[in-house]
């Protein structure tokens, strides 16, 4: 069989049938107002959802904040009793300090005043001994006490000045010799003053003898020492207008 036979039967062979389109079923209104509720309610249940999750987080946040100024509280209180304590163990340390120190000075106060009192009581204690040995050496008149340094003359312009005011004036009234000279007793005191006099020869002048004996008095000594202290002593000592 020829192609072209072969093109002339297929024209009369049958074509096959195309299946008819399926048309869309319709769709209810009430099915569609359903689906939509549905739609609606899962919105709404997740809205709800979420903001329940929300409001749940926001809680957490409130409490973890309460929480968080409830322990930051709690620490700035601590820190305060702390600071507190501290505060207050240095005040009762500065105070059991304040304590020693009132006590010790106390007792270094304790200690002075006894110490000046022993040697108030010292002091007078040796007054005392020295004021009656000198009224038993004023008592007893001139007589020799073993010392270790005896009395000096301190001489100075001034005490040249009082010899010749008080001598002079007597010589040339009664026209004496000017090396006319008395030997006269002298008890020095502690201070180097005189307490007493005793003529041991005269100047045979009783005026001059006078006027020697109120020469004397004004005299000032370096005092007797004995045993290393100052102590009252006789001293014999020529007066005159020459002497040194």
């Amino acid at each position: 069989m020829t192609l072209a036979a072969l093109a002339v039967g297929s024209c009369f062979l049958p074509r096959p049938m195309r299946p008819p389109e399926a048309t869309p079923a319709a769709v209810p209104d009430s099915a569609r107002e359903s689906v939509a509720r549905d739609s609606s309610a899962v919105e709404a249940t997740r809205r709800d959802s979420i903001a329940r999750a929300q409001q749940e987080a926001a809680r957490q946040d409130s409490i973890a904040r309460v929480q968080r100024e409830a322990a930051r509280r709690d620490s700035i209180a601590r820190a305060e009793r702390a600071a507190a304590a501290r505060r207050d163990s240095i005040l009762e340390a500065e105070r059991a300090a304040a304590r020693r120190d009132s006590l010790e000075a106390a007792r270094r106060d304790s200690l002075i005043a006894a110490a000046r009192r022993d040697s108030l009581a010292s002091i007078e204690t040796a007054r005392a001994a020295v004021e009656a040995e000198l009224a038993e050496l004023r008592e007893s008149g001139p007589v020799y006490v073993a010392h270790d340094e005896a009395p000096r003359l301190v001489w100075d312009t001034d005490a040249e000045a009082a010899l010749a005011t008080t001598l002079l004036p007597v010589i040339r009234a009664r026209g004496l010799d000017a090396d006319i000279a008395a030997s006269i007793w002298l008890l020095v005191r502690i201070d180097g003053r005189v307490e007493a006099t005793a003529i041991q020869v005269s100047s045979g002048d009783q005026a001059f003898d006078a006027a020697a004996v109120r020469a004397a008095r004004g005299m000032l000594f370096a005092p007797a020492l004995r045993g290393g202290r100052v102590a009252p002593v006789w001293v014999l000592r020529e007066i005159s207008l020459l002497m040194r």
